[in-house]
């Protein structure tokens, strides 16, 4: 489950966010260029929040192999500890 405490710190403001877990897999940025962005070091951040009715968002999210991407509006995408 991603962290919000360990947000990556070029995510924009936002409920959506990719945490320092990322391992730079793409996976994230190929469904969705239109939301996430990359670092020099390639690790993915949200780079535009609340695009169009999120499902390209939700997709990315349910496909990050470590679950690096969260959504603080959906309490089940985050990490309890």
């Amino acid at each position: 489950m991603a962290d919000p405490r360990r947000r990556h710190p070029q995510n924009v403001p936002g409920p959506w966010f990719v945490d320092d877990r990322c391992i730079s897999c793409d996976t994230c940025t190929d469904i969705s260029p239109e939301i996430f962005g990359r670092d020099e070091a390639r690790k993915a951040f949200v780079h535009t929040q609340l695009h169009q009715d999120g499902t390209l968002f939700r997709a990315a999210l349910e496909s990050c192999p470590v679950e690096a991407v969260g959504d603080e509006a959906d309490p089940s995408s985050l990490t309890t500890a």
